[in-house]
């Protein structure tokens, strides 16, 4: 997995059928997500917010059953802030300067929403940036 091998060629090498070496690699990757520590945000971070567009794209089938017809261009979003029940989900980022980066899909952007996730991932004394 190292070495950016497939589950085909791991089976053939080590001569396992594909089934199980697809079963061990996902319970590896799963391990090794698992133990990731949460990074912890100092010094001078950003934060912000964007807006994705969701939207139904290459699924014509979705986009008939909402009762909508088919975009051609590109996805047009309602105007204004989004929500995650809407097709216009927040994502929320926290960047420190030079270092690492948190991103959260949120629901809103309100603050009830939002301080539970400053307060996990920036430490105290921190320089917080942001928009407003």
């Amino acid at each position: 997995m190292g070495l950016n091998l497939s589950n085909a060629q791991i089976a053939q090498e080590l001569g396992l059928d594909p089934s199980d070496t697809q079963r061990m690699t996902e319970q590896l990757r799963d391990g090794v997500v698992i133990r990731q520590p949460e990074p912890v945000l100092s010094g001078e971070v950003e934060c912000d917010e964007v807006y994705v567009i969701a939207g139904h794209k290459g699924q014509p089938e979705a986009v008939r059953s909402a009762g909508r017809r088919g975009r051609r261009r590109r996805l047009k979003g309602a105007r204004g802030r989004g929500t995650l029940a809407t097709e216009k989900p927040p994502i929320f980022g926290m960047i420190q300067r030079g270092g690492a980066v948190v991103i959260q899909m949120v629901e809103n952007v309100q603050q009830a929403t939002i301080r539970p996730l400053i307060q996990t991932f920036i430490a105290p004394g921190t320089r917080v940036h942001t928009d407003e």
